[in-house]
């Protein structure tokens, strides 16, 4: 289905890809297309039968060269208007990616600034060609990152790497990035897509119970590393539902009959 020019989406089986598609604007991210986005990721959550989300950026130039500034609206629709002051449209994707119960990936098929490296960093796996580029330049334009970005970097890289990617405003090759935690993989230009897809579809071969609650626990970790009685009470209960999950006892007999599982879900 297409979600208008900005955003393409792509569903086969139980994995989704979405195409941020201003390959002419370097697949800058507008307001809109950045709202679209959180809609359809929402909406997958709620259909619940996607297990896989990838997001890349159309054609091999850019994944995300960042946000468009000049897409913002100089006379807002009420409704726009109350979403920018609520949560603005960067926030609220990165938010639905958060909330999405299963892995999603950024499939960098080239550079990724600003904006954009916060999208990929935003997701759970990241997967570079080799050619790709990454950096957050603030620094370069005097700005004072907002604070929910901040904590998204350091949770992922921790305090030495986020200090010194802000701090120098530098573009990080595939390798640096690599080293540095930026990225998962870095794979050859030309095998980007297979690699991506087959890591993808060997992930929805796993119980879906698993995966939330992998995703949801280890998140809630790296969030709090001092968790509440609540979040513990809550990561106890996903343990003790996945042991009388159906799932669990199909796992176990393919185990013992050497052969791949047959997951439902449940």
């Amino acid at each position: 289905m297409n979600v208008e020019n900005e955003l393409i989406v792509q569903k086969e089986g139980s994995i989704c890809t979405i195409v941020i598609n201003r390959p002419e604007k370097r697949n800058l991210l507008t307001p809109t297309c950045l709202l679209k986005m959180s809609e359809v990721i929402e909406e997958l959550t709620k259909e619940g039968n996607v297990l896989v989300i990838i997001i890349r950026g159309a054609e091999d130039k850019a994944f995300c060269a960042g946000y468009d500034i000049s897409a913002l609206p100089t006379k807002p629709t009420s409704q726009i208007e109350a979403d920018l002051k609520e949560t603005p449209p960067l926030e609220r994707a990165l938010q639905a990616i958060r909330k999405f119960p299963y892995p999603v990936i950024a499939m960098l098929n080239g550079y990724a600034y600003g904006g954009g490296c916060e999208l990929a960093i935003g997701c759970d796996i990241r997967i570079a060609a080799r050619r790709i580029k990454m950096g957050m330049p603030p620094a370069k334009i005097g700005l004072v990152y907002p604070y929910s970005g901040y904590r998204r970097f350091f949770t992922v890289l921790g305090f030495s790497r986020t200090l010194e990617i802000f701090l120098t405003g530098r573009k990080y090759d595939s390798r640096s990035c690599l080293q540095m935690g930026l990225v998962n993989h870095v794979v050859d230009d030309g095998t980007l897509e297979n690699f991506t897809y087959n890591l993808a579809r060997e992930i929805t071969e796993n119980a879906p119970l698993s995966l939330q609650g992998t995703k949801f626990t280890l998140y809630k970790i790296a969030e709090n590393p001092i968790l509440e009685k609540k979040d513990e009470d809550e990561i106890r209960s996903l343990f003790i539902k996945s042991l009388q999950s159906e799932d669990m006892s199909e796992g176990q007999w393919a185990f013992f009959e050497k052969r791949k599982p047959r997951f439902k879900g449940r």
